[in-house]
């Protein structure tokens, strides 16, 4: 299950990023930076690199910010 926070909801209605997109940096990242249960999923679209923070979580991926690089 995949689950956003609030704040994650936020930026990505400042940052116009779509639940597509950040669907498809989890499911094909050109890139997983790892720490602990931390993961940042890079993903390259169009001219910009989206990168997603979330938490792995038993069954749950928490999304926890996201921005334009």
């Amino acid at each position: 299950m995949i689950i956003f926070t609030d704040h994650a909801r936020i930026r990505m209605t400042e940052r116009s990023v779509s639940r597509v997109q950040v669907m498809h940096a989890l499911q094909t990242p050109d890139r997983i930076i790892e720490e602990d249960n931390i993961r940042i999923f890079r993903k390259r679209i169009e001219d910009a690199t989206l990168e997603v923070v979330a938490e792995i979580k038993k069954r749950e991926v928490v999304i926890i910010t996201l921005y334009w690089l």
